[in-house]
């Protein structure tokens, strides 16, 4: 069995939350009052950085983020950048997990957007900075899957997170995806929720996946699973046990919340 970090669980909720942020808020801010069928969006890559930071630095850690980082990140030409943090309540308080584009895996043979707007000298002081406030950096490559998600339109950033992160047996992959999109997506469509799931691919697990559904406060997760609030606590019980057995050989949950703070967000059209 496979042991699920925190720092997994962050890496990857962050990619799955994007999904919702990246493919789908543009249809917010566009603010078209009559809302039309639209096709699905596709794929897209992802640059997941977990950053572990050192308790004593967390305030100057975000500082340097909000007046060193970002503005240089836009003078490089980054359009977005996410940053999400898990909650106090249910996950480690001191870990960041930064979500950034990527349009083809061919842009990291170049510089990224960091040292065009620094500079190679201004980048070695940044580098210099950062590991002084940190305790560790990991990145990742991976994948979001909107074939398996749904998303609401929504008027603004999310707020709140409920992550799973889900290990599939090997070779069960099908089976798992099959009852996401036939049985389980279809009930989150009905209930009105924001369900979205993304794919390690590089630097992790490539039978894990991480389901996100979007809540806006902890008073949301008062009222109980949203399976239970849709169907009902028999109903959903029978929608759980039609997973083939064996698919899911770790489960592991959590909560997080966006930083707007901290983020870059998409201009507005």
């Amino acid at each position: 069995m496979t042991h699920i970090t925190p720092m997994t669980l962050l890496r990857a909720f962050c990619a799955a939350a994007l999904t919702l942020i990246a493919a789908l808020s543009h249809q917010a801010l566009a603010q078209n009052p009559t809302p039309t069928p639209q096709a699905a969006p596709a794929a897209e890559f992802l640059s997941i950085t977990v950053v572990s930071v050192k308790p004593e630095m967390m305030v100057e850690f975000q500082n340097f983020m909000k007046n060193t980082t970002n503005p240089a990140l836009k003078k490089g030409g980054i359009k977005w950048r996410e940053v999400w943090q898990s909650t106090g309540a249910a996950g480690d308080a001191f870990e960041f997990v930064i979500v950034t584009p990527v349009a083809k895996l061919a842009d990291f043979d170049g510089p990224g957007p960091l040292e065009k707007g620094l500079g190679q000298q201004g980048i070695s002081a940044w580098q210099t900075k950062a590991g002084s406030l940190v305790n560790s950096v990991r990145r990742f490559i991976v994948r979001t899957r909107p074939d398996l998600s749904f998303a609401t339109q929504r008027t603004g950033a999310p707020k709140l997170a409920v992550v799973h992160s889900v290990h599939v047996a090997p070779n069960r992959n099908s089976d798992y995806e099959n009852y996401l999109k036939n049985d389980f997506v279809p009930v989150m469509k009905q209930a009105g929720v924001t369900y979205l799931v993304s794919q390690t691919l590089f630097g992790g697990d490539g039978n894990e996946y991480v389901t996100l559904t979007m809540r806006d406060s902890f008073a949301d997760l008062d009222k109980g699973p949203v399976l239970i609030q849709a169907l009902g606590s028999e109903a959903a019980l029978k929608l759980v046990q039609k997973m083939p057995a064996g698919t899911v050989v770790h489960l592991e949950r959590s909560i997080a919340r966006f930083v707007p703070e901290l983020s870059i967000m998409p201009a507005t059209p």
